[in-house]
């Protein structure tokens, strides 16, 4: 295993997607040589921190995929986008097809910009923009390089947190072919992959195939997945919507008992502990999905003319069980099959908590995301090191989710209603009788949502680069470029469980943009190395500047300097200041897209510390950028001599973060200091004026055709959520990142350990201007203050070995009052790698690796949050994992 350069090396040289210009008479391929964080050739990212991971490290770690190898770096946290659920911090719930992102430092999945060879890419996502960076094949990946800084003024949009750039391969001669088999309790995962790479002196061919698939995990697998928190220290929070239910009047619950539900005595209904239903148990923690990419590289020189495509196209498909539809129902005394206790006055209607478990017996949530992007590009090489360049890009990524386990509220209404026993849903039972009795109308009631989504993006963009003039410590050099993005997403909801016919209703989205980019930068070497002056060693300035021109909501101006100075050879200091944006994007100014649920939400203000409410969630129009300053100090150290092989970075960070685009969570009612502008409770009921207004809000949701949910009494409703994308006011980070590594030999092997550790110092919030900002570093849903990864790797002859502790702090959990703490996670990693080398005849070329993840099977802290008792947002469900990958270079 070897970093390349250390963490946070300020002078870490990566690549682009520009290809070196070479004479006629050379004999030379064209490759890949640029710098990620500037645009101009040949010269560092000045003062920018840089993570460079390389494919020998993605080898050693024994991990399968891009997302993956970026979440082993403590600077990468879970909030938010993640495959393995429907909800979470960060408007995870808007995650609708189990995109996986990356989100630095935790300060969002959407302010960390994802590029291709430095190219931007189609958002996947139906009902949000994310940027899932395993569209490339891990067996066409060269690097993973990441600037931990505002960015901006080099790339535009998005670039807040940071930029991760994915660096494919192309100079490759040969084949490959890679077979991976991994297994966990409950769950396993295969890829196969075949590469071939052909080059000659003037271009070269690389092209790669990878299929990776992973069986579903479900709740039932993992012990902390169930509701019932006993085992763990809370109480059984499996809720009452069970089948069969409980008949709920007042406070007091009546549990029906097993059966069909007919021919029911009154006098068998007492009140006593309710029926429950366990929906962590039965539902999937990750999705069963399997995914094809195919990658493609091609280029070839002319003379000082080089040309280039690029293309890959990625299909994935999943499939997820989910808890079946539920709710409480309003069923009328018209009911064919009404019953109510025995012993009270005869009601007009009484409410049944009920789950539609016979009636929908194997929910789904499933969909796909097919993305694939086709790029061309040439440069000329003007002559004196002056070089232009420019691509055109087309990146489409088209998006499906069929969301079942909903009802058609209309059809359920009426045939609670129903007195004729042949066409009125009976739900004081198991749902067995409305199986066998009325199939047709089961088939009705039980209902999906059918979400189509397709972005696409358009880009041109156009750059000349070279020296300027020379100075003592060397030339001033210069890049000026200017780029045009078209964007558009269009939607179309198509849902049966509007109309009480069944009958589909359609609802079309459609948002498009346009912007122009104008940028430039210059890179002036003050002093240099040669002029031996005493304290300088060398001195070097950066300063770049990018505009940015929308049609939909105005312009932008962001400026970044940059500053490395090393006193002496060994030692490095750098700085950065700049200003950073991301744009709205179009699914969060798309104000059709609307979803509304009724949900049991965490509600410490109740004696049983849930409540009834709506949660809903969209799109708002009137969004504005989201805006950033950041700045950076930082230091380097490689010394010589008796330390050689030692390297240290240390790096302390400040982001000011205004304007924020965000979600309110439906865990809102847990801070209700911070959150109250967007909850409504339900006023006391003296107070008959405020009372009614918010039973007729309360009405006007529950006969929106974009409720999700089975519609339940006015009365049952508690509180509502405001979710819908706003900016919601301001962030303040600051922090310090650790890098140490040491490297060196002995005769019993090459050694390499490593320490990397991210340390938030300060994070606040404010969710809108003029209020104050509220500390929430380490609390629920919110970053941890310390997260931290050490490594040990060997090397002998054929043998590599490496292994990793993880460790995540422990925090508050501010979900359950009095707030209590939670325990630090720590994981350990490991993979043994044989390679028999290119000499041994049939084995020539072959190696064989055992990984290991999360080797001592630690189960996730407890986190009483909800129903749950575990926090999704700091610890993966999967648990041990591990792996057997057989590779053959041909």
């Amino acid at each position: 295993m070897r970093r390349r350069p250390a963490l946070f090396g300020a002078c870490a040289l990566v690549a682009v997607t520009t290809a070196a210009a070479q004479e006629a008479d050379t004999e030379q391929v064209v490759e890949q040589v640029v710098v990620t964080g500037t645009s101009i050739r040949g010269v560092a990212s000045a003062g920018a921190p840089v993570i460079a991971m390389d494919r020998e490290e993605l080898v050693a770690t024994g991990l399968a995929t891009s997302s993956d190898l970026a979440r082993a770096l403590p600077q990468v946290l879970n909030l938010g986008a993640d495959e393995s659920r429907l909800g979470g911090a960060q408007d995870g719930a808007a995650n609708a097809t189990r995109v996986s992102g990356i989100n630095l430092r935790g300060i969002g999945n959407e302010a960390t910009l994802l590029l291709i060879n430095g190219r931007r890419l189609a958002p996947a996502g139906v009902i949000k923009s994310l940027y899932d960076p395993n569209v490339i094949a891990s067996a066409a990946i060269e690097r993973l390089e990441v600037v931990v800084d505002g960015a901006s003024a080099i790339y535009g949009s998005d670039a807040v947190a940071g930029v991760v750039n994915i660096i494919t391969r192309n100079d490759f001669e040969g084949a490959e072919t890679m077979a991976r088999y991994g297994v966990a309790d409950g769950t396993s995962q295969k890829i196969i992959s075949q590469n071939f790479g052909f080059t000659w002196d003037t271009g070269s061919v690389f092209a790669a195939y990878e299929h990776n698939e992973r069986d579903n995990l479900s709740g039932a697998d993992r012990d902390f997945a169930s509701n019932d928190r006993r085992a763990r220290g809370g109480s059984d929070a499996r809720p009452g919507l069970a089948s069969p239910g409980n008949i709920v009047i007042g406070t007091t619950r009546y549990p029906l008992p097993a059966g069909p539900g007919t021919g029911l005595d009154p006098a068998q209904l007492t009140a006593g502990a309710p029926n429950r239903f366990d929906e962590g148990s039965f539902a999937d923690l990750l999705p069963n999905q399997e995914r094809d990419s195919f990658f493609l590289d091609a280029r070839q020189a002319f003379g000082r003319l080089d040309v280039w495509y690029q293309g890959w196209l990625s299909e994935r498909e999943f499939d997820e069980r989910v808890a079946p539809a539920s709710g409480q129902l309003r069923v009328p005394n018209t009911n064919a099959f009404f019953v109510a206790p025995a012993g009270i006055a005869p009601p007009a209607f009484v409410n049944v908590e009920y789950r539609f478990l016979a009636e929908d017996a194997d929910p789904r949530l499933s969909g796909y995301e097919n993305a694939q992007q086709n790029a061309i590009g040439a440069g000329y090489d003007l002559g004196a090191d002056w070089r232009i360049e420019g691509y055109a890009n087309l990146s489409k990524n088209r998006g499906f989710q069929r969301r079942g386990a909903i009802t058609n509220g209309a059809a359920l209404t009426a045939a609670l209603a129903s007195n004729n026993p042949a066409t009125a849903f009976n739900p004081f039972g198991d749902g067995t009788f409305n199986v066998t009795n009325n199939p047709a109308l089961v088939d009705l009631i039980i209902a999906n949502r059918d979400t189509h989504a397709t972005s696409e993006a358009r880009d041109l963009a156009l750059k000349a680069d070279g020296p300027l003039f020379s100075l003592p410590g060397g030339d001033v050099r210069v890049a000026v470029g200017m780029e045009r993005h078209d964007n558009e997403f269009s939607q179309r909801l198509d849902a049966n469980n509007v109309l009480a016919s069944g009958a589909v209703t359609t609802k079309n989205i459609l948002n498009r943009r346009h912007n122009t980019s104008f940028f430039g930068e210059v890179f002036v070497p003050v002093v240099s190395e040669e002029q031996s002056i005493p304290g300088i060693h060398s001195l070097s300035v950066s300063v770049a500047g990018r505009r940015e021109e929308y049609s939909d909501f105005g312009s932008t101006t962001d400026p970044k300097v940059g500053v490395i100075w090393r006193p002496i050879s060994s030692l490095t200091a750098r700085a950065t200041y700049g200003t950073s944006f991301r744009a709205p994007s179009l699914v969060d100014t798309s104000e059709q897209i609307h979803n509304i649920f009724i949900q049991t939400l965490t509600d410490p203000a109740s004696g049983t510390g849930v409540t009834r409410g709506i949660y809903h969630n969209g799109g708002r129009g009137s969004l504005k950028p989201e805006e950033a300053t950041t700045w950076s100090v930082g230091l380097d150290w490689a010394p010589m001599g008796a330390l050689q092989g030692l390297t240290a970075s240390l790096t302390y960070y400040d982001v000011d973060y205004t304007d924020r685009i965000d979600v309110v969570l439906n865990t809102a009612l847990t801070n209700a200091s911070v959150y109250g502008p967007y909850v409504i409770r339900r006023p006391p009921a003296s107070d008959a004026t405020a009372t009614a207004a918010f039973n007729a809000l309360v009405q006007s949701f529950l006969s929106n055709p974009d409720l999700q949910s089975p519609a339940e009494p006015v009365s049952n409703i508690n509180a509502i959520i405001d979710g819908r994308r706003a900016n919601l006011g301001s962030m303040k980070q600051q922090g310090i990142d650790l890098n140490l590594g040491y490297s060196f030999n002995t005769s019993f092997g090459d050694w390499r350990m490593g320490f990397d550790a991210a340390k938030i110092l300060d994070l606040t919030r404010s969710i809108a201007p003029g209020l104050p900002y509220v500390d929430v570093l380490d609390t629920y849903s919110n970053p941890v203050d310390l997260r931290a990864r050490a490594s040990v790797g060997w090397r002998l002859n054929g043998w590599s070995a490496n292994a990793y502790l993880n460790y995540v702090d422990s925090y508050r959990n501010t979900a359950i009052t009095p707030n209590v703490e939670v325990d630090s996670y720590k994981t350990v990693d490991a993979s043994i790698v044989y390679d028999f080398g290119e000499e041994r005849g049939a084995l020539s070329g072959v190696s064989l690796s055992v990984n290991g993840q999360n080797l001592l099977d630690e189960d996730p802290p407890v986190v009483l949050n909800g129903i749950v008792s575990w926090d999704n947002q700091n610890v993966s469900p999967l648990g041990r994992f591990v792996s057997f990958v057989l590779t053959k270079r041909w």
